[in-house]
């Protein structure tokens, strides 16, 4: 995984349009349809509480680790079928390759009834993973994010942000579990702040992310980097001292099979 903008789904930048395959559709809502009870609630009520928690966490009048539960809240009532229908009729486009087993990914924009991108407070986009594809650990700043598992399987491991150190972050475990679909992770500052994310079976897998950066004011708008969690020192109260690495070393490094 670069460092580069479109990491997080969100650049406006981006220009090489591309399209979710019809029978890659088909696949998704079968599996969602067939996972999760037709319960639900509208797709675009979900869009629209997304935005609205969007915009107020944007404003400070929600906390971060609120922002967490709503989304995954929603996650819950959301009809995942009718949501994977309504982003495959979305603007959808490529982002640049990243790092030897990153993800694919498409940055979706929601069409308003006219066909125009909408004006939301939060970025989206597809990430799917070939069975030898990993979100490798890393860490975040300035940002929250939430992982809706579409498709597939993962092996979700997560860790609070303790503090840092000169070129290591200080890290104490506290998630590792099967995400399948309809599941939501997500993370922020206060809470689950490092994860990686490692497709199991043997299959494809994807998520669909929501996304929110800037948000603190006079700082860069994102901060991301890899850590070694593995590599890294235990200490006695239960954290680990994990250095940080680049994302090409961290690719090479944290297989599917690690």
């Amino acid at each position: 995984m670069s460092q580069a903008s479109d990491v997080l789904g969100i650049t406006r930048r981006a220009s090489a349009a591309a399209i979710l395959p019809a029978f890659m559709t088909y696949a998704l809502l079968g599996e969602a349809q067939a996972a999760v009870p037709a319960r639900r609630g509208a797709a675009q009520r979900w869009i629209a509480r997304q935005d609205e928690i969007g915009r107020a966490l944007s404003r400070g009048a929600m906390k971060p680790v609120d922002w967490c539960l709503e989304v995954e809240r929603l996650g819950r009532e959301v009809d995942l079928g009718e949501l994977l229908a309504t982003v495959n009729r979305s603007r959808l486009t490529a982002a640049a390759p990243g790092s030897a087993h990153d993800p694919a990914k498409r940055f979706v924009r929601f069409l308003d009834d006219h066909g125009e991108p909408r004006r939301l407070a939060y970025g989206a986009a597809l990430f799917a993973f070939r069975p030898d594809d990993v979100i490798t650990p890393h860490g975040h700043r300035h940002m929250v994010s939430a992982h809706m598992v579409v498709d597939g399987k993962f092996r979700v491991r997560n860790f609070d942000r303790i503090g840092d150190a000169e070129d290591a972050m200080i890290v104490r475990p506290t998630r590792d579990f099967v995400a399948g679909v309809g599941k939501v992770s997500t993370m922020c500052s206060q809470r689950d702040n490092i994860h990686w994310f490692v497709p199991i079976g043997g299959k494809p897998a994807m998520t669909f992310d929501v996304i929110i950066s800037g948000l603190d004011a006079g700082r860069p708008d994102y901060d991301i980097k890899a850590i070694d969690v593995l590599g890294g020192r235990s200490r006695r109260d239960g954290t680990i001292l994990a250095p940080v690495m680049d994302f090409e070393a961290s690719s090479r490094k944290y297989t599917v099979h690690v």
